[in-house]
């Protein structure tokens, strides 16, 4: 467990989601340039006929719109944590293509991890018919249900809008060094055990496979390392890991969980907004908590809410901790375990 932070953080990371209700300045439309300079990369990419997941950023030359995204990138590591580009017209590319588009923009920021045991280096987003409030093993991205608040496994998540829903998929940021502050000022006596942490639930898919497999120890949700605070939390893979190790969570445990969600959902923290088709969204996972409503699944998956998504570790990362760094059992950043790899 690192040193206790005792002072409030300060910066840019730290808001309040009221101070975004007018400053859309987080939002980066893409330019008529923009898109040609994209198109232009594409099209490279397709006469040397790469595939997502196995070509880097040479294998999609940028002009002027790599400059944007270092930009942008900065903005994700070193500001207010989150950023999107806008306006990429979906309608005019295939499917193939835009993975194509996807990972080139990600070839720019870093390295993408694995986001599942087969492997996915994209994953999508949509309702596959899991059941996140009621079955203990499924993924949150497969699921309609809402999510609460909660970070990925990775220094920085991308997503890409191909479909909104008819109703709902409400997305929801807020800056874990607010509630950070907010518990410094009102539940000090929380922070000892958030900084010690819980083990987190594998759900099957870490390195042995069990659907009992649990972190090798504890993980903290917050850890303040070489001048840096980072956060990781989700609460319903901690409380299922301590229910299937028999070691249940002690009432000090749960409710510190508790109230960090409840400040985290709380109007004044929470940024909420629509992700618009065509939005490319990145959020830095050290810095903030995001969340989404429910939303209604159209009968037909093609018409279904659809995002692309990928986990990326940065090029020039964040000095982390070690015991707050392996949260797959898969070693320091390390992505989800591929089975059969």
């Amino acid at each position: 467990m690192t040193d206790i932070l005792r002072e409030p953080l300060t910066g840019p990371s730290v808001w309040h989601g009221k101070e975004f209700t007018r400053d859309l300045s987080w939002v980066h439309e893409l330019s008529e340039i923009d898109i040609r300079d994209l198109d232009s990369a594409l099209a490279h990419a397709k006469h040397n006929r790469v595939r997502p997941g196995a070509f880097s950023k040479d294998d999609f030359p940028l002009v002027t719109f790599g400059n944007k995204i270092k930009c942008l990138l900065d903005e994700v590591q070193d500001g207010r944590g989150f950023a999107i580009f806008r306006g990429l017209p979906v309608e005019r590319y295939k499917r193939s293509d835009l993975e194509i588009i996807f990972w080139g923009i990600g070839a720019y920021m870093g390295q993408v991890i694995s986001q599942n045991s087969r492997g996915d280096l994209i994953a999508e987003v949509t309702d596959k018919g899991a059941s996140y409030d009621t079955a203990v093993n499924d993924r949150g991205y497969m699921s309609r249900d809402k999510l609460n608040p909660h970070v990925d496994t990775s220094d920085m998540t991308a997503l890409l809008c191909i479909r909104k829903a008819g109703r709902g998929g409400i997305s929801s940021l807020t800056s874990s060094a607010a509630i950070y502050n907010k518990i410094l000022s009102s539940r000090p006596d929380m922070l000892e055990i958030l900084y010690r942490g819980f083990h987190h639930d594998l759900r099957g898919e870490g390195p042995t496979g069990s659907l009992t497999e649990v972190t090798h120890s504890r993980i903290p949700v917050f850890s303040y390392y070489q001048g840096l605070l980072s956060c990781c939390y989700n609460d319903k893979i901690m409380r299922s890991a301590h229910e299937k190790m028999n070691m249940p969570l002690t009432v000090d445990e749960t409710d510190s969980i508790d109230f960090l969600l409840e400040i985290a959902e709380s109007p004044e923290l929470r940024c909420d907004f629509e992700l618009e088709v065509g939005d490319i969204q990145f959020i830095n996972n050290y810095v903030l908590l995001h969340a989404r409503s429910a939303f209604d699944s159209d009968p037909d998956p093609a018409e279904r809410r659809c995002l692309l998504r990928m986990w990326m570790n940065c090029r020039n990362p964040r000095p982390l901790a070690p015991d707050f760094s392996d949260r797959y059992n898969t070693g320091p950043r390390g992505g989800v375990f591929i089975r059969g790899a």
